[in-house]
């Protein structure tokens, strides 16, 4: 069970660092205490009625990361709800959860109002903060701890039952949600502790929310490994280069844009990270000037590039960068690589039938890591990439399809190509975004760059492409003439922008529609 990974390290060195949040450092033995309360409090509401989920709407808060343990020793899957999301999506995805009973910390219980005012139905709220006065907040029931005392009865679950469910867009921009089970994360856990070495006194950095699936990652694998789990109050390059430094963080995982605005910041000098033992990257293509700028800055760090996909829990393949691959400069970009144990792949043409070696093609992912399909049965389309289908020597008889396009080389693994609902069509020729990307990034060495198609005609058709990119320095006019000489003239961007910093989502990457948003805000104010 994924929690067993925590409890299982409390029991054997139950004095030593399990959490570090707020200025404060934890225990495995105060953070196992508080969660047992809570599995406690809620078997106690769970008593007369079989209570499958729970809401977790917290920040990176020490109530929040007891409230996971809680939940899950408690037997049931937690539901986390992003502060960062508007009301709107976070109602939605409440109504879909179908979960009777939410965890608050403290700092959400006071947004709440607007969320809870867009429901029909709702949840049974409880405060999580342990002696807290809740008089004042009018959605909550009652806080967690004042609940009438429950002796603490261990719960014996089965590997098939939910771990969590985290929401992704689908194909309709509506947030649908993705069951995990203990099975499927299990085998992510274990094959990391089979990939990675086990460090003493390891502090791995959590930088995303519990919404989003690295955080499972940076928890779980963290604490099956005894280390320390180390949440900075944000995602600042120039806070959080200082924090790696300040405690020795030997553990790092985010997506490469964060990494990306520290060398924009000038935080990549060399040496800067001497304590980090470990790297990962993933969630965006991770471009070689960004991989070199960090090698330098982690000189002790093994560096890996990771995908996944959330609905094949966390990540499926990985490529160890070496020093010898980002000396050649043909490498704009980091491969995918090699999967994952117990995790299969297969490059397959429109007809899912195997393409010959080498050859571009949709990847297909299977294996004990991949989810049983999507929480609500209206997601058809959505659920239609989950497919059945025996390929000779072959173990798996159920393939998810990516969307990706991508090839598999002898040397490098799996090498990705572009998105398949990304390709754009301009004046009638076919074009994939991520391919002018890694032009224009090799062009230009930019530490991050975006290309959306621009401008649109009356029924949303391109007519051109804009690059973003972020380097002051930057000569736009050499970048273009460099880009016409590469591709060809309808895929070669019209506009290079250069900005000081990309806009984010809530899952920190860069903010495509954002960037959309404000062409049109230009093209107006012209």
């Amino acid at each position: 069970m994924l929690h067993s990974y925590f409890f299982d390290s409390a029991a054997s060195h139950s004095h030593s660092p399990a959490l570090w949040v707020n200025e404060r450092l934890y225990s495995y033995g105060e953070i196992e205490s508080r969660a047992r309360r809570v599995s406690a409090g809620l078997a106690a509401i769970a008593r007369t009625s079989d209570i499958g989920r729970c809401l977790l709407f917290g920040h990176r808060s020490v109530a929040a990361y007891v409230g996971v343990l809680g939940i899950l020793d408690a037997g049931m899957a937690y539901v986390p709800l992003s502060p960062k999301a508007p009301a709107t999506r976070t109602a939605t995805i409440i109504a879909q959860s179908g979960a009777p009973l939410m965890l608050v910390d403290r700092r959400c219980a006071g947004e709440l109002e607007e969320v809870l005012s867009l429901l029909e139905e709702r949840p049974q709220i409880f405060l999580l903060d342990e002696g807290a006065d809740d008089s004042h907040l009018q959605s909550v029931n009652s806080t967690l701890s004042a609940l009438p005392a429950a002796p603490y009865v261990q719960h014996r679950g089965t590997k098939r039952d939910v771990a969590y469910i985290l929401f992704t867009s689908g194909s309709t921009g509506a947030p649908k949600g993705v069951p995990i089970t203990h099975a499927n994360a299990d085998a992510y856990v274990m094959g990391q502790l089979q990939l990675q070495v086990q460090a003493r006194d390891a502090r791995y950095i959590q930088l995303c929310e519990l919404s989003f699936d690295p955080s499972v990652h940076d928890m779980f694998v963290c604490w099956a490994n005894g280390g320390c789990l180390y949440v900075p109050d944000t995602v600042d390059p120039v806070y959080n280069a200082d924090f790696i430094k300040h405690h020795e963080i030997t553990h790092w995982n985010s997506v490469p844009s964060v990494a990306g605005f520290m060398q924009q910041m000038r935080k990549l000098t060399p040496g800067a990270f001497s304590s980090l033992r470990v790297s990962m990257f993933g969630g965006e293509p991770l471009p070689r000037s960004l991989a070199l700028a960090w090698m330098r800055a982690a000189p002790n760090s093994r560096l890996f590039n990771m995908y996944g996909l959330t609905e094949a829990t966390i990540a499926c393949t990985r490529f160890e960068v070496s020093a010898e691959f980002v000396d050649n400069p043909q490498h704009t970009v980091m491969p995918l690589g090699w999967a994952l144990p117990r995790v299969e792949l297969m490059i397959v043409d429109a007809e899912l039938e195997p393409v010959a070696a080498e050859q571009t093609g949709e990847l297909l992912i299977a294996g004990p890591q991949l989810a049983g399909g999507y929480l609500s049965p209206d997601y058809q389309a959505d659920n239609n990439r989950f497919v059945l289908k025996i390929y000779p020597g072959r173990r798996a008889q159920r393939w998810y399809r990516t969307g990706d396009t991508a090839r598999a080389t002898n040397q490098h693994g799996i090498v990705f190509q572009g998105r398949l609902d990304t390709q754009v069509k301009i004046r009638g020729n076919r074009v994939e975004l991520e391919e002018v990307e890694h032009v224009v990034q090799a062009c230009s060495h930019a530490a991050l760059c975006a290309v959306i198609p621009w401008p649109l005609d009356e029924v949303g058709r391109p007519a051109g492409l804009i690059a973003f990119v972020t380097n002051a320095r930057v000569e736009i006019e050499r970048v273009l003439r460099a880009c016409r000489q590469r591709l060809p003239d309808y895929a070669a961007p019209q506009r290079i922008v250069v900005i000081d910093a990309f806009p984010l989502n809530v899952n920190g990457k860069i903010d495509r529609m954002a960037l959309a948003e404000q062409c049109t805000r230009t093209m107006f104010a012209a």
